[in-house]
């Protein structure tokens, strides 16, 4: 589940404050807001070939041991525990999937510089982060433009910056 928290966007004295991120406004080359969707058909996907894979499994494990010769009793107590097997992977292999077909779709509000993009924060609402890209662009172009607005900010992951070779932070999870 993604975290969340109330964070101040505003543009003061040419520059774009994101929280606690500085960006200069004349080092901003573009702003864009992107749409982060699951992958819903590929959990779909992976939910099939798994399930498929553990009826093959058990498939081939059923012959294997129907022509095994062995004690009828032993058999029957082999089929069961591999049945408890399939249906225990075919119940995992479902929460995943409805994990994923759960998920929200977010919002993200993308600042380009001079380097790297950087996702500046992650909104449920498309709205948002349309007005902002809209807010942050007029401000560019408006030497005396200032505004401040408070915005519900998701954390979806890790955070990652492995930009060039210069004062990367690796992996920090929140």
């Amino acid at each position: 589940m993604a975290k969340r928290e109330i964070i101040d966007v505003r543009v003061s004295r040419r520059v774009l404050w994101v929280g606690g991120e500085a960006y200069p406004l004349h080092n901003i080359a573009r702003a864009a807001a992107v749409r982060i969707v699951p992958d819903r058909a590929g959990a779909v996907g992976r939910f099939l070939r798994n399930v498929l894979l553990v009826v093959l499994l058990g498939i081939i494990a059923g012959v294997a041991l129907d022509s095994s010769p062995s004690s009828p009793v032993s058999e029957l107590g082999s089929l069961e525990s591999l049945g408890f097997v399939a249906a225990v992977l075919c119940a995992a292999f479902t929460v995943q999937l409805l994990s994923v077909l759960c998920r929200r779709t977010y919002y993200a509000l993308v600042v380009e510089t001079a380097g790297a993009p950087f996702t500046a924060l992650t909104s449920r609402d498309p709205e948002v982060v349309s007005r902002l890209v809209h807010r942050i662009m007029d401000a560019i172009d408006n030497p005396e433009a200032e505004f401040h607005v408070k915005v519900e900010n998701y954390h979806l992951g890790d955070k990652i910056n492995m930009v060039g070779g210069e004062r990367n932070i690796g992996k920090v999870g929140r």
